[in-house]
Formats: C-alpha cells, sequence, structure tokens
C-alpha cells in the first residue's frame, strides 16, 4: 500500500508541475490567460475532447494505482515521459512567449515563432501533450488508458489540422516554408 500512496502523491506532483509550469511562464511574459468561461464560449470542440480524455487518462491512471493494477516498471516510465512532457511544455511555452493561446487560432499581434524549440518541430505543446497522455497510459497499464490514448492521438489530430489552416491562413508563405523545413511533431535526426 506504501508504493500506491507514493505513486499517488508522485502522480499528483507531475500533474501539477505540468499545468502550471506552462502558466506560470505564460504569465511571465504577460500573456493574458483565458477563464474556463472564455475557452468554453470559444466553442473550440477539439479543446474539449483534448481535455475530456485527459481527465479520462488521469482518473484510469490514478484507479490503477489505488487498485494496484499497474506494473511498475510500466508506471515509472509513464513517470518518466511526464517529466519529460514537462521541460517540453516549458521550453515550448518559453520560446512562444506571450503568443501562447489555448485556442486553435493566432493573435493579431502574433509574429511566427521559428527559433528555439520551434526550430525542432512545429508543434511541441501538442507534442508534450501527446507524451504526457502516453505517460498516463503506461501508468495505468490497461485496455482503458490505450482506448484514451487513441482517442486522445485523434483529438490532436484533428486540432492540429485545425492550427495549421489557420497558420497558413494567418502567415501564408512564411509559414508554408516553415511547414516545409520543419517537421509537424517529431523532430528529426541528425545523421549524415
Amino acid at each position: 500500500m506504501e508504493t500506491n500512496i507514493i505513486l499517488l502523491i508522485t502522480l499528483i506532483i507531475c500533474l501539477l508541475l505540468n499545468n502550471y509550469i506552462g502558466l506560470y511562464i505564460s504569465r511571465k511574459h504577460g500573456t493574458k490567460i483565458p477563464r474556463w468561461s472564455s475557452i468554453v464560449k470559444s466553442r473550440d470542440y477539439t479543446f474539449y475532447l483534448i481535455y475530456i480524455f485527459y481527465i479520462a487518462l488521469i482518473v484510469n491512471a490514478i484507479i490503477s494505482i489505488l487498485k494496484e493494477k499497474y506494473i511498475f516498471l510500466l508506471a515509472l516510465l509513464g513517470f518518466i515521459l511526464i517529466l519529460l512532457s514537462a521541460y517540453i511544455n516549458f521550453v515550448a511555452r518559453r520560446d512562444l512567449a506571450r503568443y501562447w493561446t489555448p485556442f486553435a487560432s493566432t493573435g493579431k499581434e502574433q509574429k511566427l515563432v521559428k527559433t528555439g524549440i520551434y526550430a525542432k518541430v512545429r508543434h511541441p505543446i501538442y507534442l508534450s501533450g501527446l507524451i504526457l497522455s502516453l505517460g498516463f497510459t503506461l501508468i495505468a497499464g490497461n485496455l482503458y488508458g490505450l482506448l484514451f490514448f487513441t482517442l486522445s492521438l485523434v483529438a490532436f489530430v484533428i486540432r492540429i489540422k485545425k492550427e495549421e489552416r489557420e497558420l497558413i491562413t494567418r502567415f501564408g508563405e512564411e509559414y508554408r516554408q516553415y511547414a516545409k523545413e520543419t517537421p509537424l511533431l517529431i523532430p528529426k535526426l541528425k545523421g549524415k
């Protein structure tokens, strides 16, 4: 039972770290963080789907821990992925600075960020979210987690396509060129 409590506390700490690190960075750069009511009014269904599956993955992981239904090595790998996700989220939000928004849209004053982590991948925050979701899936170590992860993946793909269209509309040829040179989610490995 002690292991379960330690895992549960670790999960809560990882959740807090991952969720609030990005908000801290955004606030530090003067980003106006919208209230939940604004997000709900936006009718951004991809955001809703991602968060519904995110919550389902968290609840599934917690239940697996409490019922001792997890596989320890998979859970450990899951926690490592959650920490990796927090790091990617931190770097991406830092590099994006005041231009971050929870909506799949751009602001009037937004510039196309192509430096830092954005020189490696076009959507590092979504990469972070997918790694986070995979981390919860591994912690739970069950078919429900796999189902929720798969649904989450579909929601992320839909959202990324929506945002790509928005970015092309906003930045035109500059974004098209950036998209040709920069991978969507998975950085290129340096080779010969």
